[in-house]
């Protein structure tokens, strides 16, 4: 779909992707996938496509397909993104929070999917308001503490949170962390200040394996010509 959307329809292709995430847990490998191929053709085909337009395709493939909405323009902008409107570079607008550098510690519990999410017409009233509430709470003092603050309260807020991620993220903060859910899927992320990581780590550990990223700052690019 990222294919036709950049009008080669007149070259047939294949895309062979792999993820270094998690699938279908809430780590937007569906936007990131989308991202890679369009940039991927644009250089393989010499299309000269802008960056803009490349990250238009992506959303407009993903929005298509049901695969997520907003993925693609955090991920091509890289750092905590404030989406302030939704929508690809021609109609959305992100702001970023200046936020230190930070590990993220990930507890992938399951599966959700966006597909079916996105089609529940009820589910999705419920995300859009507790999405509006949050934002507005979060723009009153934008840092990266209440960007935590108000994810737990969005995802709560959704019904889509599970008993299991509401025990690790009550863990999470009774050592020092701050967490919330991964939209959309059934996984935990937190973060903590540095003197408490460990605590912290250790408090995850009694769920599973944890899973360690940090907070990019860069945005998209090709490694290799």
């Amino acid at each position: 779909l990222v294919g036709s959307e950049m009008c080669i329809r007149d070259r047939p292709v294949r895309v062979k992707s792999w993820a270094e995430i998690p699938v279908g847990c809430g780590f937007g490998a569906s936007g990131a996938g989308a991202l890679g191929a369009a940039y991927a053709l644009n250089r393989a085909l010499s299309l000269n496509r802008t960056v803009n337009g490349l990250t238009e395709y992506s959303h407009v493939a993903e929005v298509v397909n049901r695969s997520g909405l907003g993925d693609v323009a955090a991920q091509s902008s890289g750092g905590v993104v404030i989406r302030l409107h939704p929508g690809g570079p021609q109609f959305g607008s992100v702001d970023r929070i200046p936020a230190p550098e930070a590990r993220v510690f990930c507890i992938v519990l399951g599966e959700i999917s966006t597909d079916s999410v996105l089609a529940d017409e009820t589910a999705a009233g419920k995300i859009n308001a507790a999405g509006k509430a949050a934002m507005l709470e979060l723009l009153k003092t934008p840092t990266l503490e209440n960007f935590m603050h108000q994810a737990k309260n969005f995802a709560s807020s959704t019904g889509l949170m599970s008993s299991t991620a509401q025990d690790v993220i009550e863990a999470a903060y009774a050592n020092g962390g701050l967490a919330s859910q991964a939209m959309l899927g059934d996984t935990v992320f937190a973060v903590a200040p540095y003197s408490q990581e460990f605590p912290l780590y250790e408090a995850l550990q009694e769920f599973g394996q944890v899973l360690e990223y940090g907070i990019s700052t860069c945005i998209p690019r090709l490694l290799y010509d």
